[in-house]
């Protein structure tokens, strides 16, 4: 496939032969694969998981695209989607928005995920335990989703896009709240206690938020991906 890592939600009829699953397609020690035969396990997935695109098998007939359509549209998380299957018999079924793949071809389906997925290219931002949805100004903890305020996400935002670097209390003033004032952080320190119930395990023993006395807050991630990959 690409150098791209992808996690992929495969919707299909459940397959006691393995070889007919979509799964079969991909290299799962490079990319993390969810499977659903229900409505109900799609959903269950999106939810805890926040797929880069949802894969649709209709190469056999067997799936009702229709059923799961209304619930996925429901949840709100506007995930690429994307259909396999004979165009002649599926086209009719397909929603806007959803790419086709002819079925039994790999280098289209990597093609129709690419295409899928360009409007919303490194929409997620994955650490253990933590998920952020640059899209929906979002965030997903421990399977757990919590909506952030406009200065939360620039908060995070900043702090993730430096991770690893100290930064100081007036540099996050200056650009999270457009101010040079340092008379009253008080305001800042609030954000970060908001920020760490909705990111940390234990916010009063953060790993991912940190402050650095005397200087600032620094967004640790070196020893989390470490970690993530042993």
């Amino acid at each position: 496939m690409t150098n791209t890592s992808y996690v992929l939600l495969i919707i299909e009829p459940k397959y006691r032969d393995k070889t007919k699953s979509l799964a079969s397609t991909f290299n799962t020690d490079k990319h993390k694969i969810f499977i659903a035969d229900s409505p109900g396990i799609a959903i269950d997935n999106m939810k805890n998981y926040w797929p880069d695109v949802i894969i649709f098998n209709l190469t056999d007939g067997q799936l009702k695209i229709a059923n799961f359509q209304k619930p996925i549209h429901q949840l709100d998380l506007d995930l690429p989607r994307v259909a396999v299957g004979d165009k002649s018999s599926v086209a009719s079924k397909l929603r806007r928005g959803i790419v086709w793949v002819p079925p039994n071809d790999p280098q289209q389906l990597v093609s129709g995920i690419m295409r899928a997925t360009s409007k919303q290219k490194n929409r997620f931002t994955r650490l253990p335990t933590l998920i952020i949805d640059s899209k929906k100004s979002q965030v997903l903890h421990n399977r757990t989703q919590h909506t952030l305020t406009p200065k939360e996400y620039r908060l995070l935002r900043m702090l993730v896009d430096q991770h690893d670097q100290i930064l100081t209390r007036q540099e996050i003033m200056q650009k999270v709240w457009d101010t040079n004032y340092m008379g009253d952080t008080r305001t800042l320190d609030v954000h970060i206690r908001w920020l760490r119930k909705k990111i940390e395990d234990n916010p009063s023993k953060p790993t991912y938020l940190k402050t650095v006395r005397g200087e600032g807050y620094i967004f640790i991630t070196k020893r989390l991906r470490a970690l993530a990959n042993r």
